[in-house]
C-alpha cells in the first residue's frame, strides 16, 4: 500500500486566521471529512481497478476495499482508519483480506488507484471544507 502520500489543501489566510481564533473544531472537522471523503474516492478507484483488471474471481477483496459495499466482505476485512493528531489527519485504507497484499504486491491496485484519483480527491476534499466551514 501507498506510504506516506501527503494531499494538501489550502485555506485562505484571513478565513484560516478566524476559524483558528474563532472556530478550531470547525477545522478539525473540515479536516477530517475531508480525510474520509478521500479515502472514498480512493477505495472506490482501487475497487473499479480490481474489477476491471478482473484480478480475482470473488467479491470478497472488492467488497472490503476501504469500506464494506456488499457480501461477502465483513467490517473486520476493511481498513479504514481515520486519526487526528494535532493539526494533522492521517488515514490507512485497504483490505484486510488473507490475499490483498499479494494483489497489491503483484498489481499496484492501490497504488494505481491514487494516482488516477488524485484529481477527483482533491476536488472532493475541498468541496468537503467548504461546506463544512462555510456551509456551501
Amino acid at each position: 500500500m501507498a506510504d506516506g502520500v501527503k494531499v494538501q489543501m489550502k485555506i485562505d489566510a484571513k478565513a484560516m486566521s478566524y476559524f483558528k481564533s474563532k472556530l478550531p473544531h470547525k477545522l478539525q472537522e473540515a479536516r477530517k471529512k475531508a480525510v474520509e471523503a478521500a479515502g472514498m474516492v480512493w477505495a472506490d478507484e482501487a475497487k473499479e481497478i480490481t474489477t476491471q483488471d478482473d484480478h480475482i474471481d470473488t467479491g470478497l477483496y472488492v467488497n472490503s476495499i476501504g469500506y464494506v459495499t456488499g457480501s461477502p466482505a465483513t467490517s473486520s476485512d476493511v481498513i479504514n482508519d481515520v486519526s487526528d493528531r494535532g493539526s494533522k489527519t492521517t488515514l490507512k485504507i485497504g483490505s484486510n483480506v488473507a490475499y490483498a497484499g499479494h494483489l497489491e504486491k503483484h498489481f499496484n491496485i492501490m497504488g494505481r488507484a491514487l494516482d488516477s484519483s488524485e484529481k477527483r480527491i482533491k476536488k472532493v476534499g475541498q468541496e468537503q471544507i467548504k461546506r463544512t466551514l462555510f456551509g456551501g
